[in-house]
């Protein structure tokens, strides 16, 4: 009879850990991915560089050199804005760059001064004059499979500037959204 009994309670609970294996619950989610085509961003061959031009160490106003490359003051005769093309899939990017850049001398006696870039974007090449501001951290559309960026800035007053040859770099970043 004992043995019966204890067949009996180990059948029922193998029976019983066979109906709580069966409570046990599964869900799923779906997963995917977009890949889009590689992001790029080219300097242009001509407007390669951001150039105030040859100014005075007094200058006593703002040296502006206008994105648009309509409204420069102060600045020398022969200027530049640098201009960048982003070239990928048909939609929406984060351009970032420096809030600042600092233009250093080589001289013995070193010297700075600090440039605050301002830059602008427009679906053609052809709208450099229109383009309008793009704050860093801003989203800008491809929506041609393009889009342009120029770079200009504006450097505060000169006076008592030392003299010498300043130098610095402009950093820019993009990325899918």
């Amino acid at each position: 009879m004992k043995t019966t009994i204890k067949s009996i309670l180990t059948i029922t609970l193998v029976m019983g850990l066979g109906i709580m294996a069966n409570a046990q619950k599964t869900s799923s989610a779906p997963a995917s991915a977009t890949v889009l085509a590689d992001l790029t961003i080219a300097l242009d061959a001509t407007q390669n560089e951001i150039a105030f031009g040859t100014l005075s160490a007094n200058t006593p106003a703002a040296v502006v050199l206008d994105a648009n490359g309509t409204a420069n003051a102060n600045t020398g005769s022969v200027t530049n804005v640098a201009k960048f093309e982003l070239g990928g899939a048909n939609s929406d990017v984060t351009v970032s760059y420096d809030a600042t850049v600092t233009l250093s001398n080589a001289d013995v006696i070193p010297a700075t001064m600090t440039m605050t870039p301002e830059v602008v974007g427009a679906e053609t090449d052809a709208e450099q004059e229109t383009a309008t501001a793009v704050p860093s951290g801003s989203q800008v559309t491809l929506a041609l499979g393009h889009y342009y960026l120029w770079v200009g800035g504006i450097i505060p007053t000169l006076v008592s500037q030392a003299t010498g040859t300043y130098t610095g770099t402009f950093n820019i970043d993009v990325e899918y959204n």
